[in-house]
């Protein structure tokens, strides 16, 4: 089985759907086939049997069951979509699941990375198209497969006074050899699809890069230029959207070449039996062709859903397993660290040791590293080289849930949800402190049904202040904290950090927030080093 197939299965797997649930779409999908199946050889067939034996008695029996089938088609179709829907909306449930606890462990490099576009929105979509896989590739395909089967069960053993036993292997072989043709057809089908994507891709984002500049270029006289950059992409373009539909037409006339063998069979085997049986059995054979081209459609919608699949499964990572317990002794330690961002070394090889219930103050010019190094103590980086621990702990290892009731961190660009005070501050923690009462103290006055929709710079960073706090963390991490505060919000700031039993690490370029703090470093190029005060 080919790896893009594969890949296909493994999402499917990831569904984890309620077997229960499972069992039922399945049921429904192979029975509403079944009848579909059923109605059309019953109906000939009885036309057939009434051609060789007139009169209502002969014909009445299956003219009751076609009738049954007749009516029961439309309701079975019903539960049918009903139950694949069903199935495909738990699948999505698993997988949103799925993709927030992905991307909820990725460090802000990754983040970073990822937000040339909205990562969330493009996700969520994918996460969308992927029910697909449910309800126009995996149930079709079981459905279809379980008719077949059972068609060749009543090739084999239904027919009287005739041994069809043959007819049926012959049957079975030319379904089996077609699924496997189908089936080896789907990795050209990814591959051709791939390559169709990144061409449409590149020629739309050529559109748009040449679209900003062409009246230059035309000022300059160098139009050719633009048109034989954009004449590139289109032809590469055109080459892949011709490749893709040659790769999919090879499939196309397979099912009718496996329904006219299957016919050919019966002709060949001259197996003997009443006309009504031959004519069940010709049918049953020309049902292959249908069967097949279910199958076939089937398989194009799994490879029209691969580029989300390719997408979802390039935020994977392996999860987080049992991290170490929160130690003891919150002593944080650097021996050699080393953050490297962007190809450069902000942080070269420093060595400190933070104590518990330290302030400590980091100072540096704009873009010396300062916000690299906070996120790396908070563990929202990865450390390029050296050691970063707290208590021994590397800050990785600590298990996660812990790590961020017992760190917070305040960035100097706080986000906050939208929502009621008290839902924002909280986030769904147990609070151990008044966080209402202590946004009062900021300046902010607010009750439950307050809302933070529309705070200016300074009260979100208020706001993300107090809701930093609101677990008792034994370890504040800040980013420029009192960055678009006046002195006196500043002086009522620092009161409230005092009154923390908690390790304080903030970098800063306040002169009072410098003076209020235990210690000093100052980052430049890339050397941490500590100031005598």
């Amino acid at each position: 089985m080919n790896s893009d197939l594969r890949r296909l299965l493994r999402w499917l797997r990831r569904a984890q759907p309620p077997s229960g649930e499972l069992i039922r779409a399945i049921l429904a999908g192979s029975v509403a086939t079944i009848t579909s199946v059923g109605l059309l050889v019953g109906a000939i067939g009885l036309l057939v049997e009434s051609a060789r034996r007139p009169g209502l008695a002969a014909v009445a029996g299956v003219l009751i069951i076609i009738e049954v089938l007749a009516f029961l088609r439309s309701p079975l179709r019903f539960f049918e979509r009903v139950s694949a829907h069903r199935l495909g909306f738990e699948a999505v449930t698993r997988w949103r699941r799925w993709l927030v606890a992905t991307v909820g462990r990725w460090d802000y490099s990754r983040w970073r990375v990822h937000a040339a576009g909205d990562l969330l929105e493009r996700s969520l979509r994918d996460t969308d198209e992927l029910q697909d896989l449910w309800l126009r590739f995996a149930l079709p395909v079981i459905s279809t497969l379980v008719t077949m089967a059972l068609g060749d069960v009543v090739v084999a053993v239904l027919p009287p006074h005739a041994k069809w036993l043959h007819v049926a292997f012959w049957f079975a072989l030319i379904q089996i050899t077609a699924v496997t043709l189908l089936v080896t057809n789907v990795g050209p089908l990814v591959r051709a699809q791939r390559t169709l994507r990144h061409a449409r891709g590149a020629y739309q984002g050529a559109l748009v890069e040449l679209s900003a500049v062409v009246p230059e270029l035309t000022l300059l006289g160098r139009e050719d230029y633009a048109a034989s950059r954009l004449n590139e992409r289109r032809e590469s373009l055109e080459h892949a959207e011709e490749t893709s539909h040659l790769v999919a037409r090879r499939s196309i006339l397979l099912p009718l070449v496996a329904g006219l063998l299957a016919l050919q069979v019966l002709w060949v085997a001259r197996a003997h039996g009443s006309p009504t049986w031959l004519v069940v059995v010709a049918l049953l054979g020309v049902a292959t062709a249908d069967s097949l081209a279910t199958i076939r459609l089937a398989l194009d919608t799994a490879v029209a859903v691969s580029g989300s699949s390719e997408r979802l499964e390039e935020l994977d990572e392996s999860p987080f397993g049992v991290g170490a317990n929160w130690p003891v002794d919150a002593t944080i330690r650097a021996r050699q660290l080393t953050l490297r961002e962007d190809g450069a070394e902000l942080v070269l090889n420093a060595d400190f040791v933070i104590s518990p219930g330290r302030r400590i103050a980091i100072i540096g010019s704009s873009g010396a590293g300062k916000s690299t190094l906070l996120r790396a103590l908070v563990g929202l980086d990865p450390v390029s080289s050296g050691r970063l621990s707290i208590g021994g702990v590397e800050v990785r290892d600590i298990d996660e849930a812990q790590l961020r009731s017992m760190l917070s961190y305040v960035a100097s660009e706080p986000g906050l949800t939208k929502g009621y005070a008290r839902d924002v501050l909280h986030l769904g923690r147990a609070g151990v402190r008044d966080s209402l009462q202590e946004l009062s103290d900021l300046g902010l006055f607010t009750d439950e049904t307050t809302r933070f929709d529309e705070l200016s710079r300074g009260e979100r960073q208020r706001v993300a202040i107090v809701r930093a706090l609101v677990t008792g963390p034994q370890v504040l991490v800040a980013d420029e904290p009192t960055s678009g505060l006046g002195a006196e919000e500043t002086n009522k700031v620092l009161e409230l950090l005092a009154t923390v039993d908690a390790t304080i690490v903030v970098a800063t370029h306040d002169e009072h927030v410098v003076l209020w703090c235990d210690e000093t470093y100052e980052l430049a190029d890339g050397q941490l080093r500590r100031l005598n005060r």
